[in-house]
Order: C-alpha cells, then structure tokens, then sequence
C-alpha cells in the first residue's frame, strides 16, 4: 500500500510539474478591445476554449478605449493588439505606425436606438446621440447611419461622448440623450425595455472594422508571434461557425441574454463573419477612401501598408 501511494504521489507531482513548465512556457500578451459587444465573440470564445493556448500563447483580454489602445501599442507599453481594426485603420490613416493584419465580420453589428418617442431622423434634428468617442469603428457606424436617416451628423446633431455601451444605455434610459450607437446584443436588451431600432448599420455600411491590428514594428520585429496568433484566430472562427450549441450557451452567459435572444444574435454573427479572416480588396479600398474622407487626410495611401493579409494568407497555405 505504501508503495502504490508513493508511486501515486511521484505521478502526482509529474503532473504538477508537468502542468506548471507548460504554463510557464506559455507567452503573455494582451489584447483589448472598446467594448463588451458581440464582435469580440469569435475572440472571446477562442480564449476561453484554450484555442491561442495550443498556440503557446497565454492571450489576456481587456476592455480599453481605442485611442488608448493605439497610444500603448505604439509605445511598446502594456498592450500588445487590438480588437478595433477600424480604430487602428483611422490611426493609420492619421500616420501612426498601426497595421491590420485580419478581419472576423464583414460589416458592422451596430443598430443606431432612439428613444420611443423618435419616430424618424428627422425627430433627431437638434438633439443628442450618445457615442463612444469621435473617432474610431462606433464614430464611423453613427455617422453612417445618421446620414443614411437623412441627418447631417456635423450639424443636425450633437454627438455626445459617453464612454461604454453599459454607460450609453443608462443615458438612454435617464433621456439625457435621445438616441445612442450600440453593438450587438445590447440593441436587444433596449428594445426589450421599449426603445426603437432606427437603423441597423451594417445595411448602410457594409465595412469591416473588427479584427486584429498591432504595430508594423512588432509584425516585422516577430512574424512568428503574429502568425500564432493568426492561427488562434482562424480556429476560433472556425469553432463560432461549427460549435453551435456552445457559441449560443456562451453567448447567453456572456452578455446575460435569454436563450432565443443568444440564438438571434448568434445567427446574426453567422450572416456577418468572415470566411477566411480577409474581405476583398473593393471593401477594403472603400473603407480606406471613407476613414481618409473622415479623417480629412489628402495623401495618397498605399493599402498595403495599413491592412496586410499576407501572414493569415500564408497560413491557410500551411494547414492546406
């Protein structure tokens, strides 16, 4: 007895040993995003299913404003990647050393909410719209949308920074702002409390602006450690499309919906996610043509430099 206890424990310890030099060798970075919204799915998933730990990498998750996300990136500080591939575009554009290297959705998940007393665009005229920031992927999504109800956004209304989709629907419901931008699923959760659905974005704007994005210098310093994080990437995609039942279980507990309500929001992410981690070249074009007419920059751009699919390309050719 005593012997068969001393070799259970020597395995025991193995195990442990074993398990502690795996966790050791596993390479910390950090990813963020802007906000709790269901286009970090695919990423999310992919954390929690050890997907990028198979890749030798243990990948954190964070919430933090674009603007802040580019500025640590591009100081070599605390943050390694961003989720926010149409923040880093506009930073791009703007001349910061950002690039794009995969796309998860082809368009945006964004609704534009209004207040049940909003009827039409036209009902905004003069009053407040709730946004994360002025720049970046939600800025994008509110203009478009306001433009497309007939709204000038640089003179019809008052954009009003708020911060996270938590904090611009409490300011709906306190009607300190009459409509608001929000992903997907928090459009849900307001319809449910009886505000409207003015537009769904991603029928106006068909541009994709969530992925991962770094800087040039860490893609050309460590392509290895980028195509790592590539081949997580492709296989949480892989596993939101296949892995049904557990994408909507993890859908409903992550962003506290009903079971219809998470089934609803997974088939929306169905219709919108990429195939392969790219969009075509056309959508690509446009996008960058509309952030340089955003950001007011005149300069000619070469694509290549702000979003590069070379390395996800170059992986698909491995698993073949």
């Amino acid at each position: 007895m005593a012997v068969k206890e001393l070799v259970l424990s020597c395995a025991l310890i193995f195990i442990g040993l074993t398990s502690l030099s795996q966790a050791q060798s596993l390479e910390k970075l950090l990813i963020t995003h802007s906000s709790e919204s269901i286009s970090i799915t695919p990423l999310i998933y992919g954390i929690e299913k050890g997907l990028y730990r198979k890749e030798g990498i243990d990948l954190q998750f964070r919430v933090l404003r674009g603007e802040l996300a580019v500025s640590s990136i591009v100081g070599g500080k605390d943050v390694d990647f961003m989720y926010g591939a149409g923040t880093a575009v506009t930073a791009a554009v703007r001349g910061l050393p950002m690039k794009v290297v995969s796309h998860d959705f082809k368009s945006l998940l964004f609704y534009l909410m209004g207040n049940p007393n909003v009827q039409s665009g036209q009902d905004l005229k003069g009053k407040k719209v709730a946004v994360a920031s002025l720049s970046g992927t939600g800025a994008l999504a509110t203009r478009a949308s306001l433009k497309a109800l007939g709204v000038d956004p640089e003179k019809d209304v008052t954009l009003i920074v708020i911060g996270a989709a938590s904090i611009r629907m409490a300011a709906l419901e306190a009607g300190s702002v009459e409509a608001a931008i929000m992903p997907v699923p928090w459009n849900f959760r307001l319809t449910q409390k009886g505000f409207k659905e003015l537009i769904f974005t991603g029928k106006v704007l068909t541009q994709p602006l969530t992925g991962i994005a770094t800087s040039r210098e860490r893609i050309e310093r460590n392509p290895e450690q980028i195509k790592r994080m590539l081949r997580g990437f492709l296989r949480s995609l892989k596993a939101v499309k296949e892995d049904k039942k557990d994408v909507v279980e993890f859908i409903g507990r992550r962003f506290g919906l009903d079971p219809a309500t998470a089934e609803a929001t997974h088939r929306i992410v169905l219709q919108t996610l990429s195939e392969d981690g790219t969009v075509s070249d056309a959508v690509l074009k446009d996008l960058l043509e509309q952030t340089k007419a955003e950001t007011g920059v005149k300069k000619d751009l070469v694509l290549r430099d702000i979003v590069d699919y070379s390395l996800v390309r170059q992986i698909h050719k491995e698993i073949r």
